[in-house]
């Protein structure tokens, strides 16, 4: 194994020096052709993919790796087989990749995939079996297929036996090098229609049994909503927005037909409900307690030799932030930033909105105090504190209203799918605000795992540490952070202007704008191609003749 890891530092020093080579080469100033400067786009690809061939097989190596507790008490490691997954492996491996959990999981389980084998986590019985896709980690270590083509294809094939997947790719082989992702999808549906059509029945099962929604903070002030639902009722719920959209466009609510269908599925939907208000007021807490007061370690029992635990901060003032000036101006329109049902995604609401929700008379308007320096909801004087295990209702909320989501890192699940986990545990330690800390079920349980260790400070910060000693913070949310978009005059005065009534378009004059769309582009396209050919040089101008420009 040392002389593999010789042998690998090697080459990655080579491939280094040869890059370091051609970076400066292309930064050159010496004119190439465009024929040899798409050469190098090509060349390029190709060393991208086989790097990430490279990278597939480290990763999947990687996550066979466990953290046990040896004979003596000292922390060691053992190595599964091929297909094993460790139940840390994704966070091991995020942080030298620089995404999410969530994408770090993906990534290895596609590693695993490619390299041959099905993944199954460590503490299961159940042995790895094959996957079929061997001929798409080939095509990468060619250099003809990227990461991303390759993942479409083994997404197409995630149920399919291992004989079947392996044909499949089979048949796909001559077209890997040059098929972008949408044909290699086709190609593959049709193929695994023709070895197979049972595999896209039990998809298309799957597929509906999985429907629903999901919404996400988008540009500031908007948000996004993503769903997917059976065709059936899709079709039926779609006439029904589109019905209202173009009655609202007919009589100038809105300007297009797009914005009106938005406007026609919140009105669908909160006309069918009753939506009750709770406006809770964030200020800083008169008195927070020092930095290093309340700060509580855990750690699993063994460590990493002659790694230390973290110590708690010295009992220092807690630091307080500079009051933000509101503007000089306040207007209706202003957009000002509040925490909405995720409390992870801030989002910007009108002021006026804001100002007519909170004098409503359904409307449940509470303070809470918060840490002066990071902006965490605190339970100031510890009244929501218990004797016995369970937190009551008002701490948990408060806990996982300061968190909004998990607190290991990189991990974004929502708060509300969240344990509410004992810092120290109880009974040792208390079922207090600054001894809770929201994790997810699979860090919940990745946290009593040997080398892990996380100290949650009083100002909200939780520290991490991994077996392999790298340090990672995650922070509370900050509910004293002021944004305010100060609304601009032109903007309320075209706004006082009503819009009148815009042409609506029919669904076949939308069908004909999308085939207009598509013949200015080959119009382009043919355009470029004629600018391209070569042409007569001009002649001359004489010398007394004046330029025309």
């Amino acid at each position: 194994m040392a002389d593999t890891f010789e042998v690998a530092d090697r080459a990655m020093s080579a491939a280094d020096a040869a890059l370091h080579r051609l970076d400066a080469a292309v930064h050159d100033p010496a004119s190439l052709t465009q024929g040899e400067w798409l050469a190098v786009v090509g060349h390029c690809q190709a060393l991208a993919n086989r790097l990430a061939a490279v990278q597939s097989v480290a990763v999947a190596r990687a996550a066979r790796f466990e953290q046990v507790v040896l004979d003596d008490g000292t922390l060691g490691t053992h190595e599964h087989g091929a297909g094993r997954v460790a139940l840390d492996a994704a966070d091991l491996v995020a942080p030298h990749l620089g995404v999410s959990h969530h994408q770090a999981q993906n990534v290895v389980e596609a590693a695993v995939r490619r390299t041959g084998r099905e993944p199954v986590p460590a503490e299961c019985d159940e042995r790895p079996g094959a996957t079929g896709l061997g001929g798409l980690h080939d095509a990468m270590r060619a250099g003809r297929l990227d990461a991303y083509r390759a993942g479409v294809v083994a997404d197409e094939l995630v149920e399919a036996p291992a004989a079947v997947a392996e044909a499949v790719v089979a048949a796909l082989d001559p077209h890997l090098g040059t098929e972008p992702a949408a044909g290699l999808r086709r190609r593959a549906r049709r193929v695994l229609a023709r070895i197979s059509p049972a595999l896209l029945r039990q998809r298309a099962q799957r597929a509906r049994r999985e429907t629903g929604l999901r919404r996400w903070v988008a540009e500031p002030g908007v948000d996004a909503w993503h769903g997917t639902f059976p065709s059936e009722d899709s079709a039926a719920a779609w006439a029904a927005v589109d019905r209202l959209a173009r009655q609202y466009v007919t009589d100038g609510v809105c300007s297009t037909i797009e914005q009106a269908r938005g406007r026609a599925l919140t009105d669908l939907v909160t006309q069918q409900a009753d939506v009750q208000v709770r406006l809770v007021l964030t200020t800083p807490a008169e008195a927070a307690p020092a930095a290093g007061a309340l700060d509580v370690v855990a750690a699993a029992p063994a460590s990493t030799p002659g790694d230390a635990e973290p110590e708690a901060a010295s009992g220092t003032a807690a630091p307080t932030r500079t009051p933000v000036p509101a503007p000089a101006s306040v207007a209706a329109g202003d957009l000002v930033q509040v925490t909405g049902i995720r409390p992870s995604e801030p989002m910007f609401v009108e002021r006026g909105w804001l100002e007519r929700v909170g004098a409503a008379a359904g409307t449940t308007v509470v303070a809470q105090p918060c840490h002066p320096g990071s902006g965490a909801l605190v339970d100031l004087l510890g009244g929501l504190a218990r004797d016995g295990y369970r937190p009551g209702r008002r701490l948990t909320a408060l806990v996982k209203a300061r968190d909004g989501r998990c607190r290991f890192p990189g991990c974004s699940v929502a708060a509300r799918f969240c344990d509410l986990d004992h810092v120290r545990p109880w009974p040792r330690g208390a079922t207090a605000a600054a001894n809770l800390l929201c994790l997810c079920r699979r860090h919940h349980r990745i946290k009593q795992l040997p080398g892990w260790s996380v100290r949650l400070a009083s100002d909200g910060t939780a520290t991490w540490r991994d077996p392999t000693g790298r340090v990672r913070t995650t922070e509370p949310l900050d509910a004293l952070e002021q944004v305010v978009l100060a609304a601009d005059p032109a903007d309320a005065a075209d706004l006082t202007t009503a819009p009148g009534p815009a042409a609506l378009p029919s669904v076949l004059e939308e069908s004909f704008q999308r085939v207009i769309e598509q013949y200015r582009v080959t119009l382009r396209q043919r355009a470029a191609v004629a600018a391209a050919a070569p042409t007569p040089r001009p002649s001359p101008l004489p010398p007394d003749t004046t330029p025309p420009f």
